[in-house]
């Protein structure tokens, strides 16, 4: 049997305004409103949103610039302190750097993150979703190859029971039990989500194809023997794409090149 794992933000969805919504109230709720200079220190909300995109679209692309650096939730943060400070980063390597020289609340920022996140999706999940639109294209694809008999495991670092309810015929349109979603209990370094996948399932690390936009994660799994591959089409840098190259990692620059290519690799 062959598996097709699939990391989610970045690679299924769009989230670039999800994580900018829910990281900037946690900002606040965390620091108070008089310790951000971004947006005007409001807190947004799905009735302010439409407004704060016309207002802050400067401040927003930005926001997308810095994108690219994220591995985990309190990553958000990070962005947020840059971009009160009027800073811009240009390479992982220098992102790791400014993380790892200042002073900064990780455990407590962690903890806003994924609370505002909740309440947001208990006041309306959909209205959630709508902040973090799928790859139209990756979503058919995938319910084209699960049509097929293909396992597809999610290996995010993302909450599983934050993006569970999205894998249902409401929205994306096909269904994938909660046990084949693996989330953040596995830690950053997703080797861990292979091994598990390796243990569970009854399969080699060769018979795993995973596909990630943060070419960090595809080196930890690639050491493995797991077939990897970089999405070309949402966060990943030139950079990224350059040392992607480099090491030989192929590359899937358009969305559309997702189902030829893993339909013809897992026939």
């Amino acid at each position: 049997m062959k598996i097709l794992a699939l990391d989610f933000d970045g690679v299924i969805v769009d989230s670039v305004l999800d994580s900018l919504f829910i990281g900037h109230n946690a900002y606040l709720n965390l620091y108070g409103s008089k310790s951000e200079n971004n947006f005007g220190g409001e807190l947004f909300s799905f009735e302010n949103w439409e407004r704060i995109k016309k207002k802050y679209h400067k401040e927003i692309n930005h926001y997308r610039t810095l994108r690219p650096f994220i591995r985990g939730a309190t990553d958000y943060g990070m962005i947020h302190k840059l971009m009160k400070e009027k800073k811009s980063i240009t390479s992982q390597e220098e992102f790791d750097k400014y993380r790892n020289s200042i002073e900064f609340d990780f455990k407590g920022y962690h903890d806003e993150f994924y609370k505002e996140r909740e309440r947001l999706q208990n006041i309306s999940y959909r209205a959630w979703y709508d902040l973090e639109p799928p790859y139209s294209s990756v979503v058919k694809g995938i319910k084209i190859l699960l049509g097929e008999g293909i396992k597809i495991i999610i290996a995010t670092s993302n909450r599983r029971k934050a993006i569970m309810k999205s894998f249902t015929e409401e929205y994306f349109g096909f269904y994938i039990q909660p046990k084949d979603i693996l989330d953040k209990r596995f830690g950053e370094d997703k080797s861990e989500q292979m091994r598990y996948i390796v243990d569970t399932y009854k399969v080699q690390f060769k018979d795993i194809y995973f596909l990630d936009d943060q070419v960090s994660h595809l080196i930890q799994v690639g050491n493995l023997g797991v077939k990897v591959f970089l999405a070309g089409w949402s966060y990943a840098t030139k950079e990224q794409k350059e040392t992607a190259v480099l090491l030989k990692i192929p590359i899937l620059e358009k969305e559309e090149d997702f189902l030829p290519t893993f339909k013809r690799l897992l026939e």
